[in-house]
């Protein structure tokens, strides 16, 4: 392991990623040892594992996409002209690239639950593949009138996914255009192992996003997508068979929630929420999704990105200010909030190779390993967007 200054760290990267940026294939392996850098705000270590001259990014944050034994990481990067996927191996201090051609969508891998298989979406194709070769296996075909939006979510055991389609002549650019489109989407199940033919639980006119199953039960989290003052109930839930579709939290006044998930033992749903657009006053929330009775954990520095540890005890947040761009970890049990580093990201859109825009690349999105000793999360804070990480034994206890 290598200790740069941050001066080094950008002037260093250019000829790397110029050197790599020839067409690869499935199996190509790229050096990428960790650069240690101290963090200017709070003192404390960070490890910076890809080179910052290339884009690299990690899948929706809801995804699992670190194995359970901390031994890789997924993520998607540029290196080879086009974004593809990539295994990053903590011991070998490299990235295995597992997929090629075109049309990879860069957010949606999900390991399932040991680690074994990705799934992910290209083109019109939703994929299994092996987490170690990468070798592929077609699961299901979009219709031709429907694209992915590469929103997916896999049972742990791998037997069931459920996504989200659009219609082709509902999808925009931007973010704020692509709301007001209203778009018609459907959020779809498959049984994978039945092969069965997908079945649509919930089709309407907005934009639906980020399904999440339940764990130990059947109901699907879902939400609807848009800027978050502006959405009219985003946290929803459904039953697998279509039935009992709720809105948990309709929007009041000027409020807005964001960046829901299920707690590890699908007693609750965890959000923030702001109580306007000044993005003062934010607070993280718990709701019980049987009854909808709602309760504030804590307050919170204006997440815009926040996720649990293995155990749900501590809380890994971002700060979507700029004058503030932090990443916190938050006790829920004494509701103390601690200062781990600056993320420093910009959040600005990136071009997406071979046309398009992407704007999630620089949002920083952080998350614990299984056993809550690291933190991990990316930021365009020494050029294009890499993938950082922090030891935190010695504020979390292990899971």
């Amino acid at each position: 392991m290598r200790r740069l200054s941050r001066r080094a760290l950008l002037t260093g990267g250019a000829a790397v990623g110029a050197a790599l940026a020839a067409p690869a294939r499935k199996g190509t392996r790229i050096d990428s040892p960790p650069e240690e850098i101290e963090d200017p705000l709070t003192g404390r270590p960070l490890f910076r594992l890809t080179d910052p001259s290339v884009t690299h990014n990690t899948p929706h944050y809801h995804h699992r996409f670190l194995a359970r034994d901390n031994s890789f990481l997924l993520m998607a990067a540029d290196h080879s002209g086009s974004r593809q996927i990539y295994r990053y191996e903590f011991r070998r201090e490299r990235m295995v690239q597992l997929s090629e051609g075109s049309d990879v969508h860069p957010y949606s891998p999900t390991l399932d639950g040991r680690g074994r298989n990705i799934f992910y979406m290209q083109g019109d194709w939703l994929l299994q593949a092996s987490a170690r070769s990468g070798r592929a296996m077609k699961l299901y075909q979009a219709s031709e009138d429907w694209r992915f939006t590469g929103h997916l979510s896999v049972t742990e055991d791998g037997r069931r996914a459920a996504f989200v389609e659009m219609r082709s002549s509902d999808v925009v650019d931007g973010y704020e255009a692509q709301y007001e489109r209203k778009p018609l989407c459907r959020l779809r199940v498959i049984e994978l192992r039945e092969k069965k033919e997908a079945r649509t639980i919930v089709e309407e006119e907005a934009w639906l996003a980020y399904p999440q199953f339940r764990p130990g039960r059947t109901d699907l989290l879902y939400a609807h997508e848009g800027p978050w003052h502006r959405v009219d109930g985003r946290i929803r839930t459904v039953s697998l068979d279509g039935s009992g579709q709720r809105d948990l939290k309709p929007r009041e006044g000027a409020e807005g929630r964001g960046h829901e998930y299920w707690t590890f033992d699908g007693s609750q749903i965890r959000c923030v929420h702001y109580p306007d657009e000044t993005g003062r006053g934010a607070t993280v929330r718990a709701i019980d999704p049987e009854t909808g009775q709602e309760g504030v954990l804590a307050r919170c520095s204006a997440y815009g990105w926040l996720n649990d540890n293995g155990d749900g005890t501590a809380i890994i947040g971002a700060s979507r200010r700029l004058s503030g761009p932090n990443i916190f970890a938050l006790f829920v049990k004494i509701g103390r909030e601690l200062t781990l580093c600056e993320h420093g990201s910009s959040f600005k859109e990136c071009p997406l190779p071979g046309g398009g825009v992407d704007p999630l690349c620089a949002a920083p999105e952080p998350f614990f390993s299984s056993d809550s000793q690291w933190v991990y999360f990316s930021s365009d804070r020494e050029g294009e967007t890499a993938i950082y990480r922090m030891k935190v034994e010695d504020l979390a206890a292990e899971t």
